[in-house]
């Protein structure tokens, strides 16, 4: 792999990467200088090489995949994954314009200014994985505000894990022909998700509060991700919003189980399990369509979490019914008691009533 860099502020700035895979991983230190920042168009394949490069420095390492191969700049769409070092805080304008394939990037807190148009045209990027190394502020809200489309962002704190989903959201105009006007119609609840964000700081509990609105404007999938991450990796959860998520899960239970079945997640079919969501119309559901599917695997796990459920059931209705049994001795028992009580208070008074008589006689 090369690398055209030049220094900058007592650090260094990337220029221009040339490689031999579409992943692309950046290191945090050259000639013993951090790497603090990537050059605008750094990754395009809009920019002037024979300008921009002048005077730059080269850094090359060998990474064994070179022999037989050609390297080529790793700009527009043959780049699909970026890592940048936690040393790195800066990315220059229109950095990943026109890199239609870009699908990941991870990076740290500390990258914190981003460029203007970094995005452009970075329509199939789809997670961003951010280190959390010096607190809860990021450049989050300054990328996602520039793409429409839905992200995935992982933040990975010291100790544990969020997973989130901001959907996609954008506006069409439709027209009212008899009445010759044009409204706007908003799809997607991903414009409000990006709004959770105050100092650059995520809100969690704003975060988790929109999900009834994704629920009325977003994809069963979509939904499917937002509620499983959050109850997997509950970081900052709280209870209210937990058991939300699991109400809808509980609450679509038949539509979710077999949206599972059909993307062969045996892992989130094990979650519902592990969180004891299952009811036999949700599970039937599932065992129908896994049936049809012939998943043979997934078919075993369901019977055995059917079988599991009906058996628990079954022995709620036997401790219900060995309590109203034990209810009803204790009243029988309760019952002879008052009544024995009620004999030997008339025998006392029958007995007091004729010591009376025997007296006046």
């Amino acid at each position: 792999m090369k690398i055209y860099y030049r220094e900058k502020s007592g650090g260094i700035e990337i220029l221009r990467c040339f490689g031999i895979e579409g992943r692309v991983e950046i290191p945090g230190m050259i000639d013993d200088k951090l790497v603090i920042s990537a050059a605008p168009y750094a990754f395009s394949s809009h920019m002037d090489e024979k300008e921009d490069l002048k005077n730059a420095s080269l850094w090359e390492v060998s990474d064994g995949l070179e022999f037989g191969r050609e390297e080529h700049v790793l700009a527009g769409n043959d780049v699909e994954e970026i890592v940048f070092p936690y040393t790195l805080k800066e990315i220059g304008r229109y950095i990943f314009y026109g890199c239609g394939n870009l699908k990941k990037l991870e990076f740290s807190d500390s990258l914190m200014q981003i460029g203007c148009g970094a995005f452009t045209g970075c329509h199939a990027l789809e997670k961003l994985t951010v280190h959390m190394e010096q607190g809860k502020k990021s450049g989050v809200k300054e990328m996602l505000g520039e793409m429409w489309q839905r992200i995935d962002v992982n933040f990975l704190y010291e100790y544990e894990e969020a997973r989130l989903v901001f959907p996609e959201h954008y506006d069409e105009a439709v027209e009212n022909t008899p009445a010759r006007i044009l409204y706007t119609e908003y799809h997607g609840s991903g414009s409000n998700y990006r709004q959770c964000f105050y100092d650059k700081e995520l809100n969690y509990q704003e975060y988790d509060r929109l999900f009834e609105m994704a629920v009325a404007m977003d994809k069963l999938e979509v939904l499917v991700d937002m509620s499983f991450g959050r109850l997997e990796f509950p970081y900052e959860l709280t209870g209210k919003a937990r058991e939300n998520y699991r109400e809808y899960i509980r609450k679509n239970l038949g539509d979710i189980a077999e949206y599972l079945v059909k993307q062969e997640d045996m892992h989130r079919l094990e979650v519902i399990s592990s969180q004891k969501l299952w009811t036999l119309g949700g599970i039937d559901s599932a065992l129908d369509c896994a049936s049809k599917r012939k998943e043979t695997e997934v078919s075993a796990f369901l019977m055995n979490e059917r079988a599991n459920l009906v058996d628990n059931t079954a022995g709620s209705e036997r401790i219900d019914v060995d309590k109203l049994q034990n209810s009803q001795e204790a009243d029988r028992t309760e019952q002879g008691k008052n009544e024995q009580s009620q004999t030997t208070e008339k025998s006392l008074n029958t007995r007091t009533i004729l010591r009376k008589k025997r007296f006046e006689l």
